[in-house]
């Protein structure tokens, strides 16, 4: 959002500036005539830029579905380009390539938009673009726009776990407060575990599956809002969302998986607090479909996420998150259970720690992120590495690793997913 405040104080500028300007060239215009060495006006549109890579991983063990595949195998050119004028704004990014770990070409238009100033305090942004709000590192909670898990467990860049989505987004800017708003024309779901990269755990049969299928997303549309504000350094923000589960959690009559329709409502609060940076953010996921008689749906949960950053000592940041899920009607969601064995845990828990190391100014970049549930007795690690020579080059290589003690879990299930990938990319 700067370079939109940056564009508007622009604006301003350029209003109270232009009378002046204008009585300087009348001035003194018959008698210097045109400057031969007045400089161009810059033009609006931005330069072609991008990069290229190739990405490669594959997993550390067999999987139980027969899956054998490399888990990222791909070469990927992106594009980026834009225009900028003091009232529009427009911008492309344009990923092109082929995937070999699915066999198939990629054209993914990451961004394709047009902003447009409306009046001093509000701006429009239509098109394709990516969403996102909320607290959370790698916990979503109130930013229920769509998300690429593919992408994340196979060892992309984090850029590709927030998908895009087609929508409006209206911004108005006040005296001490904001809103967001965003249109959905059509609901876009995630690019959840369906089978075709990863196995998943299958409660019907008890076994890890792997179908290479996908729900039908419905056809409906789905907004979201976000009102937040600050006051002495302390920011806050209430969300609200109308729409579908981005996975689909709900079946119908015949098993067939569905998007549930959800509507959730939120808050968060950030501020610095014991020498570092504090979170706080609860929502409230509410099943519309719930008592459906044609459709199994989600209950009701209570989310709740509490935070902690700070700089341990030179270059090394450390950050911790504890993440409560509250199933309501618990009995009635574990009797919406084929085999109620398999359920979640009422009040699942999950800790999460980010330890990043910046060395050789910045050029060196060590992390690990790892998530641990004490309900569930399972985990996640992802350390990696990442090397910049250059302006140009980037080089990087990491780890998912993912087990716990019973395998219908939520990390359990992938342990035959984990893997090793490493990328390479240069910069134009």
């Amino acid at each position: 959002m700067a370079w939109i405040h940056r564009t508007l104080i622009a604006v301003g500028l350029s209003a109270v500036l232009a009378p002046a300007a204008l009585a300087s060239e009348e001035e003194w215009g018959d008698e210097w005539g045109d400057d031969p060495w007045a400089d161009a006006a810059p033009s609006p549109w931005q330069p072609v830029s991008g990069y290229l890579e190739l990405g490669y991983g594959r997993r550390l063990q067999s999987d139980a579905t027969g899956l054998d595949g490399p888990t990222l195998s791909q070469a990927l050119g992106r594009i980026e380009s834009g225009y900028r004028s003091d009232t529009l704004q427009g911008k492309l990014r344009l990923d092109l390539g082929y995937d070999d770990a699915v066999d198939q070409w990629v054209a993914d238009v990451r961004e394709l938009t047009l902003g447009a100033d409306l009046g001093e305090h509000t701006h429009l942004k239509l098109g394709r673009q990516v969403l996102t709000w909320g607290t959370g590192d790698y916990l979503f909670l109130n930013d229920l726009f769509p998300k690429d898990w593919q992408a994340f467990f196979s060892g992309q860049e984090d850029e590709y776990l927030k998908a895009p989505v087609n929508g409006v987004k209206g911004s108005w800017y006040g005296e001490g407060i904001n809103l967001d708003l965003v249109y959905m024309p059509r609901f876009e779901a995630d690019n959840y575990l369906n089978g075709e990269r990863f196995s998943f755990f299958d409660p019907v049969s008890g076994k890890k599956v792997a179908p290479d299928r996908t729900a039908d997303e419905p056809s409906d549309d789905a907004a979201a809002v976000r009102l937040y504000w600050s006051r002495n350094g302390t920011e806050y923000a209430l969300y609200g969302y109308w729409g579908f589960t981005g996975q689909p959690l709900g079946a119908d009559a015949q098993g067939k998986p569905q998007h549930a329709r959800l509507n959730a409502y939120g808050a968060s609060v950030r501020l610095p607090a014991l020498g570092g940076l504090l979170n706080a953010e609860t929502a409230y996921h509410q099943s519309l479909d719930a008592d459906s008689t044609s459709l199994v749906a989600p209950q009701d949960k209570v989310l709740a996420l509490l935070g902690y950053e700070t700089e341990l000592v030179t270059n090394l940041t450390g950050a911790l998150q504890y993440y409560l899920e509250h199933i309501r009607h618990y009995q009635a969601y574990l009797s919406d259970l084929p085999n109620p064995e398999y359920g979640a845990d009422r009040n699942r828990q999950l800790l999460t720690l980010r330890l990043t190391y910046r060395a050789m100014q910045e050029k060196l970049i060590l992390s690990l992120f790892s998530f641990y549930s004490p309900t569930d007795q399972d985990f996640y690690l992802k350390p990696q590495v990442s090397y910049r020579p250059d302006d140009h080059w980037l080089v990087s290589g990491g780890v998912n690793l993912m087990n716990g003690q019973d395998p219908h879990t939520f990390f359990g299930q992938l342990d035959d997913n984990s893997n090793a990938w490493l990328r390479l990319r240069y910069y134009y």
